[in-house]
């Protein structure tokens, strides 16, 4: 009997046909009820299965090489049979066959190992497969002599899609052209089916209804509610709820089985790992986030947290966008990202590593209603805490999976909109709390006190120059544990949603003290939230952006984006500093803005955008800057974020050098040295301590 099947592709026709003359074999000599020994290179014939189970095995992680003789399933020991074939090498150790056209074969991106890591964790929990469908096409050929099922096809092409970043108007139109060509591969038509296809993998998400004034989700007890309990606006559409549209839809990515799934690989399991059992830790330098204090007092607070290598670390990360990508429009969508730190930097960083766990709808920004959207996913962090139980395949055992959120990354207005400190106004800085630096001028509220985070003896303490006044103030205290829970305290009843009534405070009208929060966030639920040492990070791209923004703003004289403006010039007057910049008194009524120096003329402007055009990147380092420069060559415009963190850091300390006057060229490059050296791949300690100095 031929046995070189065992060696072929597995999914190939020949492994197909042969696995068929096994289990056909095992039929003739078993019941149907009967459970046999599994010949699978997992089960290694020590594990009794189902006929079923053994099937699927056998093509999930492949026949055992030395199992040629199928004595375990009553085959006589001198039946004859042909184990390799007349034209292959025989190997030297049978036992550590590989196959080498499965292993060379990388047109399915993985995907059959991807099945038995799933499968296996599956059956670990002790839950059925809900991948079927999949399972079942996998056996087949997508059409006779394609080395692709019809499940790595759809992997393969969903890939190609992402790669390139190909539309899913296009996407479907391939999908539709293929479909009809081939009409036996059973390839679906279109985009969406294509997604629901792959969604019985197990990685899909739901779509929980919400209130259209943000009051509530419609999930557990309103499930199956038509109006919203506390503002008794309609869920759908249209009045009755006829069509069953919803008005609001937020899209949750449920993350237990996301994170559960990182375990069902050994490669990935193991860089779990990582930081506590490969990384080695250097004096004077930071390389990773547990290097850092955050981490370290973290593991000092919760020791049985940290002595698991296992327990994963992890981050949210939000903000608003456009998903329409025209500015003109408002829209804005919130997505919430989570990033799992217990991998090494190369992987941390890696955007397959990136969970996207929620997506909040628009039209408009959440805002105080931003809880609402949190609910689902807090419910799951608070579960994480306790553990969950999961199988991690480099061990082959259970252990309780544990995760805690050590920080959150966003710019600072969604600051407040994530942990309900104030950041507008009188009191918008979260240092000085109660003693704010906050100084009121004719259109707007300025921050110009921060000499007093200067030692007492520093000459610019004494200056009159920066705003009319010696600085004698002391650095602020920060809040304690105890006095933010009592500030806390006083916002607790703040519910989201639709207010009952009109509460705007009348213009002019202050509170009798001062107010930090404007809402207790959903993230003080987490029982570890108020022993952070860092909950909250500002994003140094943004802050590289705004910064970027305003030099060029005023250096080149850009139309609004220019902060040297009229009302500008009237403050400086008002404090009675910079009296070269007043506005002068002409002939009438009419006054002028005399030049300022550190502004460029016509000339300058034109030198500085031409040598901005000049500049050549590597590949892959920045985008073209010559699509920025205006057509009459003396103004840059639409640059995005990467492009303002490269200009920062690298071409306006040299493109300004000798264009403006020394003291402003240097203190752009003393700037750009100090984002250069935070935003470093090494961060030395030392240089750390010196920067915040």
């Amino acid at each position: 009997m031929d046995r070189t099947w065992i060696r072929a592709t597995r999914f190939s026709d020949k492994f197909t046909d042969g696995v068929d003359q096994f289990m056909s074999y095992v039929r003739d000599r078993f019941n149907a009820d009967d459970v046999i020994l599994c010949p699978c290179r997992h089960c290694l014939n020590q594990s009794s299965l189902s006929q079923k189970d053994v099937h699927n095995h056998v093509y999930l992680y492949g026949w055992s090489a030395t199992y040629t003789r199928w004595v375990h399933h009553g085959e006589a020991f001198d039946a004859e049979i042909i184990e390799i074939a007349e034209d292959a090498d025989e190997p030297d150790h049978l036992g550590d066959v590989v196959n080498e056209d499965e292993a060379d074969n990388e047109d399915d991106l993985g995907t059959v190992e991807m099945l038995a890591d799933l499968y296996t964790a599956v059956e670990e929990d002790g839950e059925q497969p809900m991948f079927v469908k999949v399972l079942e096409d996998a056996k087949r050929a997508l059409c006779p002599g394609s080395v692709h099922s019809r499940f790595s096809f759809l992997v393969r092409l969903l890939h190609i899609k992402s790669f390139y970043r190909i539309s899913n108007t296009a996407i479907s139109v391939i999908l539709k052209l293929l479909a009809r060509s081939f009409p036996n591969s059973c390839l679906p038509d279109s985009y969406d089916k294509a997604k629901t296809y792959l969604k019985e993998l197990g990685l899909g998400y739901e779509l929980i209804h919400v209130c259209d004034n943000n009051c509530v989700l419609f999930r557990k007890n309103l499930a199956k509610a038509d109006i919203c309990p506390k503002c008794k606006e309609s869920r759908w559409v249209d009045a009755d709820g006829a069509k069953r549209v919803p008005k609001k839809v937020l899209r949750y990515f449920p993350l237990i089985p996301r994170l559960k799934r990182m375990f069902a690989n050994k490669a990935t399991s193991e860089e779990t790992r990582w930081h506590k059992e490969k990384r080695v830790a250097v004096e004077n330098e930071m390389t990773h986030p547990a290097d850092g204090e955050a981490w370290k007092d973290f593991d000092d607070m919760y020791p049985s947290f940290a002595e698991d290598a296992r327990n994963l670390r992890l981050s949210l990360a939000t903000d608003g966008f456009n998903p329409f990508g025209n500015m003109n429009t408002s829209y804005s969508m919130w997505p919430i990202l989570v990033k799992v730190y217990n991998l090494p930097p190369w992987s941390c960083t890696d955007a397959s590593n990136c969970i996207m766990a929620l997506l909040i709808p628009g039209p408009k920004s959440p805002g105080k209603d931003f809880d609402v959207f949190l609910e689902p996913l807090i419910e799951d962090l608070l579960k994480l805490w306790e553990g969950v139980r999961t199988y991690d395949a480099l061990t082959g055992l259970k252990f309780d999976l544990r995760a805690a959120v050590l920080w959150c990354i966003h710019d600072y207005p969604a600051l407040g909109v994530l942990s309900g400190r104030i950041t507008k106004g009188y009191y918008a800085c979260i240092y000085c709390n109660r003693d704010p630096l906050s100084r009121s001028l004719r259109k707007k509220i300025c921050y110009i006190g921060h000499r007093r985070y200067l030692p007492k003896t520093h000459k610019w303490r004494r200056s009159l120059a920066f705003d009319g006044h010696r600085e004698n103030r002391i650095e602020p205290a920060k809040l304690t544990v105890d006095e933010t829970l009592e500030a806390l305290e006083k916002v607790k009843d703040v519910s989201p949603g639709k207010p009952e009534g009109s509460k705007k405070r009348k213009r002019g009208q202050k509170d009798q003290e001062p107010k930090l929060f404007s809402r207790k966030s959903a993230l003080w639920k987490l029982p570890y939230w108020k022993h952070l040492k860092l909950p909250h990070n500002l994003d140094v791209m943004h802050i590289e952006k705004n910064i970027c923004d305003a030099l060029l703003g005023i250096i080149l004289r850009l139309d609004g984006k220019n902060k040297d403006t009229v009302n500008a010039r009237l403050d400086l007057q008002d404090m009675g500093i910079r009296p070269e910049l007043h506005l002068e008194q002409e002939d009438g009524d009419s006054v002028s803005m005399p030049a300022a120096w550190y502004a460029m003329e016509k000339e300058e402007r034109t030198a500085f955008c031409g040598f901005m055009k000049s500049i050549r990147f590597p590949y892959g380092y920045a985008s073209n800057l010559t699509r920025c420069i205006s057509a009459d060559g003396s103004k840059v415009q639409g640059l995005k974020t990467h492009d303002c963190h490269i200009l920062l850091q690298r071409i306006l300390p040299t493109g300004l050098r000798g264009l403006v006057h020394k003291d402003i060229y240097e203190a752009v490059a003393e700037l750009g040295k100090f984002f250069r050296e935070l935003c470093s791949r090494k961060l030395k300690v030392d240089v750390v301590k010196r920067l915040k100095a």
